[in-house]
């Protein structure tokens, strides 16, 4: 009986220790691949919203405005929503000519009904936004999920404002944006989202380029 026990017991052990070998033989195996291929869809989601870029790059300067932007947001007492926003990435887009035309902002929202979202935001040289792509988003289909629709992003682009308001009854100026219906959640995190990389643009250009 006792021998049958500690039999078991070793068999066990070495099905536990197969499995997990056998499970970080494939993590090891998918990470790089999986790796590349998220690679390319935020390259490819820089390209959407800036079709004029030929290259996107980090800039020194810029890196250390946008690890700041947390205590910029502080000091100037701009709302972002309850979580707030994150600003993960900067870059220049830069033309065939080499030459600056804008930025290409990738930002997170925490304020999402179902999570964080993800976008990344196009802002040409005269502070218009030219492209919006959803890299990531967990909102309630047929509702909040419609933030990917282009006929939602769309309203945003080529607009000379400083910041967006999201309303409820009916845009009646450029600043005003028509939130989704039944999503009002999902339409301010994302409005949010939008006025931080509309905000660090600007903090760049304060900073690094007058």
């Amino acid at each position: 009986m006792k021998k049958s026990f500690f039999k078991d017991i070793v068999i066990f052990v070495i099905i536990t220790i197969t499995a997990g070998f056998s499970l970080a033989c494939v993590n090891l195996l998918t990470k790089e691949p999986i790796a590349i291929q998220n690679e390319k869809v935020i390259q490819d989601s820089y390209q959407s919203v800036f079709k004029n870029g030929k290259t996107f790059e980090n800039d020194q300067q810029i890196d250390d405005i946008v690890k700041k932007f947390p205590e910029t947001i502080k000091n100037k007492n701009y709302y972002f929503g309850d979580n707030g926003i994150v600003i993960d990435d900067v870059l220049k887009a830069i033309d065939d000519n080499k030459q600056l035309i804008g930025h290409v902002i990738k930002v997170t929202t925490k304020d999402g009904y179902g999570g964080d979202i993800t976008l990344v935001v196009g802002i040409d040289s005269e502070d218009k936004i030219t492209g919006i792509e959803v890299l990531s988003i967990d909102e309630t289909v047929g509702l909040g999920m419609n933030a990917r629709n282009e006929s939602f992003k769309s309203q945003y682009y080529n607009k000379s404002v400083k910041n967006f308001i999201i309303t409820k009854t009916g845009k009646q100026n450029e600043q005003e944006i028509d939130a989704l219906s039944g999503a009002t959640i999902t339409s301010s995190a994302f409005n949010n989202a939008i006025n931080g990389a509309l905000m660090i643009n600007q903090e760049i250009k304060e900073v690094v380029y007058e």
